[in-house]
């Protein structure tokens, strides 16, 4: 893992959250099948291959057993706030269905309407523009503004992506996708939601700050869900079941945003995290600890580099000089 010293460019969304259908296993559950696909050539029929990771079934046998090196952005990857850029979990689903909301602007008003019924990381015909675009396009941040008003400029474009879907906004009509992505990250088990008192989904964690008199695992309940996407549990349960060596690299461009993944992390390769330990009908994930054979994939701080982008150079202030951790290598 590794912190930065410079905010990043905004990545897109990387993918499409559709309206569930009947057939879909809960958000947040550990029990979702994997993917069964026809065999390879020559391989024993009677033993399918199961897919940890879409497109595996693709790979040739020797490119399945590759040591996998999987790199991670926290905001708008694994986590849904952007602690860094300040911007909570309601900001960042609003602003993340305004990049994928299409429309056109109005020549006599040059006010944008919406068209797309659904949000599309492409548009649905190429005249019209996303609401992201609209805004930049109205709010301009070019090298050549003095200073004060791109700041200014800068803050009215964030204000309005998000609030993107808010009563009286331009995207009120995708609400109910935005409600969706919210049930999304809700905690499947009743059992689990009743045991730690869950009232409702909280989006904005300035509203729930953590309190170091309650015990560590009510604190990572406190939002009523999943801080960090389910789907990562569920990439990391998959490859360790099917064998696969691999390795994992978060990139953060705030201490405290990592220290929240670094915390959970420990938890759930420990059996332990409140939403994966089996208890409350929940699922609980293979050992990741280094326990009963295990691979070790805790986040220590012996592994947490800043990098200085002005200097060039990434260094690990809590690793002694010349030592480097011991990690499992391909072949070991």
């Amino acid at each position: 893992a590794c912190l930065s010293s410079k905010m990043p460019p905004k990545a897109p969304p990387q993918v499409e959250m559709p309206p569930p259908q009947p057939h879909d296993v809960p958000a947040g559950g550990l029990d979702v099948p994997p993917k069964v696909v026809p065999t390879a050539a020559g391989e024993n029929p009677a033993d399918p291959l199961e897919e940890a990771f879409p497109g595996e079934s693709q790979l040739t046998p020797e490119e399945r057993n590759r040591w996998l090196v999987l790199h991670f952005a926290l905001p708008r990857t694994i986590m849904t706030c952007d602690m860094a850029a300040g911007r909570s979990t309601e900001e960042e689903l609003n602003d993340c269905l305004a990049s994928m909301a299409w429309g056109s602007v109005e020549q006599g008003t040059s006010e944008w309407g919406l068209e797309s019924q659904s949000p599309t990381l492409e548009p649905p015909h190429p005249s019209l523009i996303s609401y992201s675009e609209y805004v930049e396009r109205t709010y301009p941040t070019d090298g050549s503004m003095e200073e004060w008003a791109r700041e200014e400029n800068l803050k009215m474009a964030m204000q309005k992506r998000c609030t993107f879907t808010n009563p009286g906004e331009p995207g009120a009509k995708f609400r109910p996708m935005f409600d969706q992505m919210v049930k999304n990250l809700q905690h499947a088990s009743k059992a689990l939601i009743k045991a730690y008192d869950v009232k409702k989904p909280m989006l904005i964690e300035d509203d729930v700050p953590e309190d170091e008199t309650r015990p560590e695992l009510q604190n990572i309940m406190r939002f009523g869900r999943h801080q960090i996407l389910p789907a990562f549990w569920q990439l990391l349960t998959q490859l360790t079941r099917r064998g696969r060596r691999f390795s994992l690299v978060f990139r953060s461009f705030s201490e405290e945003q990592l220290s929240v993944l670094q915390k959970e992390l420990f938890l759930f390769c420990q059996g332990q995290h409140p939403a994966y330990d089996g208890k409350n009908k929940t699922q609980k994930p293979p050992p990741m600890s280094g326990e009963k054979a295990s691979r070790d994939l805790r986040l220590y701080n012996l592994s947490i580099g800043r990098l200085s982008q002005e200097a060039k150079v990434l260094t690990f202030s809590e690793r002694p000089a010349g030592e480097a951790p011991k990690v499992a290598r391909p072949g070991e």
